[in-house]
């Protein structure tokens, strides 16, 4: 089991100290922002906030309650060192924990060659490892998932109470971490109706209790969180205008039955990642090869449960990549039957298994090492332009950043603000809004992609240019002779373009 871990952390520890810029940036610096406001006092623990102003004030982010981003922030408060680094660290010790979890449940559940066949695929899926070295939540929703099931199988085979509070905690971490996650209720109860069914009846109804009260337990601190968020962002609440990101709007946007349920694309794009990214092609036929017996039906309630939350939200499935890291544990478990089907059917030697481990580490890191590993030339420039703005802006002094539709450059540049798109049609009206609200400086990030813009181009004219880098430029945000009123300029930054998840920049992941 330990060379798997070692090789899961081998293939996620390079590059740990790089800064969160390049693929899914926006994402790692939102939970790098929520991190830092909370250790240096601006923001409470139950209220996660980002440095983008909204209302005035920082802009609250109440999609989730990111349990391993405080953890990071706690470890960099505690240890110091780089944030970003403790978010990469963070991610990859939850990543290495699930896959060590994942090979001692199988193993318990399916034998030896399932649990190396189950963890390996984990190991080197190519999203585990992007996000298994992420500042995001994915990598810590994997390990909650394979804990709730290690410790419920762990009490339903000895009993012991620990167990089962172990395994109420593990969930109550995930519901709190996606509150979509509560589907895996499902398997949880349907593994308890299994084991009763293998051991007998005897104190049944004692253990469903048990299991009744330990999940109820689990879901009331999710129930408390996600309640409170929802009317914190209710249209009639005062403390709405300060509503960056929420679970509200975001139901809000995403109507069931969803179009792209009857859309092939849909389904086309599905299996083009499960058998790429997600699985690679070795491990996504190893997975149907376990479809192929009859071991897997006694997973048949946690496909189910996987099968449900694809159904319920296909467009985050189509757009974020991420989301289809939930789906991913119980993908492994199949992958791991299918591996030991094969196993014991052609007893393959240790010389053609070393073969297959090369061929499927090529396959991962094909897909993962650019975006896992690499910075693009477009971000290069970010920390030269932030360390820019920070030279003419005054501590805690708003301003604007201008570098795709990424937040990073006001990340880096530790100031409060907002970020904008280039490719937003209303961006000289909304640089007017906020150099009204006290807003001096802007800087742009990745010349060529603005040069390119229309939009960019247009409302970047009139401005005065103060200092000009490789591919990085500081505005000076002059008055400008048309008006509009602080109404008007409230309108124009809380849009609801605003509110979305992070589509833009995911999407090019794709590519």
């Amino acid at each position: 089991m330990w060379a798997v871990v070692l090789l899961a952390l081998a293939v996620r520890l390079p590059g740990l100290d790089r800064p969160l810029l390049g693929y899914f940036s926006t994402k790692n610096v939102t939970y790098a922002m929520i991190a830092r406001n909370w250790v240096e006092g601006r923001t409470s623990l139950w209220r996660p906030a980002m440095d983008c102003l909204v209302g005035g004030e920082r802009g609250l982010h109440l999609l989730e309650f990111p349990v391993s981003a405080y953890l990071s922030g706690a470890a960099w408060r505690v240890c110091g060192g780089s944030l970003d680094a403790w978010g990469r660290f963070t991610s990859a010790a939850f990543s290495a924990g699930a896959v060590a979890l994942m090979f001692s449940l199988v193993r318990r559940w399916h034998g030896q060659a399932a649990a190396y066949g189950a963890s390996l695929t984990l190991t080197l899926s190519p999203a585990a490892i992007i996000f298994g070295q992420s500042f995001m939540l994915e990598a810590s929703l994997v390990f909650f998932t394979v804990a709730s099931l290690w410790a419920l199988d762990r009490w339903l085979t000895s009993g012991r109470k620990g167990w089962l509070l172990t395994a109420a905690a593990s969930f109550s971490l995930l519901l709190l971490t996606k509150i979509y996650m509560l589907v895996l209720a499902l398997p949880l109860a349907a593994f308890v109706w299994h084991a009763l069914r293998v051991q007998g009846g005897l104190g049944a109804r004692r253990v469903w209790l048990e299991f009744a009260l330990a999940g109820t337990a689990a879901v009331l601190p999710a129930f408390a969180w996600y309640l409170d968020a929802w009317h914190v962002a209710a249209p009639e609440a005062a403390t709405s205008a300060r509503v960056f990101y929420s679970i509200r709007r975001s139901a809000t946007v995403h109507h069931w039955p969803h179009p792209l349920l009857v859309s092939p694309d849909f389904y086309k794009r599905m299996l083009d990642d499960l058998s790429g990214s997600m699985f690679t092609p070795i491990g996504f036929a190893l997975a149907l090869i376990g479809m192929w017996g009859k071991a897997w039906r006694r997973h048949a309630g946690w496909l189910a449960a996987s099968a449900l939350l694809v159904a319920a939200l296909p467009a985050k499935f189509y757009d974020l990549p991420y989301y289809e890291l939930a789906l991913l544990p119980a993908g492994c478990v199949m992958a791991g039957l299918g591996w030991k089907a094969v196993y014991e059917r052609m007893q393959p030697s240790r010389l053609g298994m070393a073969a297959l481990l090369g061929v499927v580490i090529a396959f991962s890191l094909r897909h993962a090492a650019k975006p896992a590993f690499t910075t693009p030339a477009e971000d290069r420039e970010v920390l030269t332009a932030a360390a820019a703005l920070r030279a003419f802006a005054a501590a805690g002094e708003p301003v604007a950043t201008l570098h795709g539709a990424s937040t990073d450059v006001l990340y880096y540049s530790g100031h409060p603000g907002w970020a904008f798109s280039i490719n937003d049609r209303r961006l000289t009206e909304k640089l007017q809004a906020v150099r009204r609200q006290g807003a001096r400086w802007l800087a742009v990030a990745d010349l060529p992609s603005a040069n390119a813009s229309p939009v960019a181009r247009e409302a970047l004219a009139p401005l005065r240019l103060v200092r000009e880098g490789r591919d990085f430029r500081i505005y000076e945000l002059a008055p400008r002779t048309v008006k509009a009123s602080r109404k008007t300029a409230s309108v124009l930054l809380n849009s609801p373009r605003r509110h979305g998840e992070h589509g833009v920049e995911e999407k090019q992941f794709r590519k």
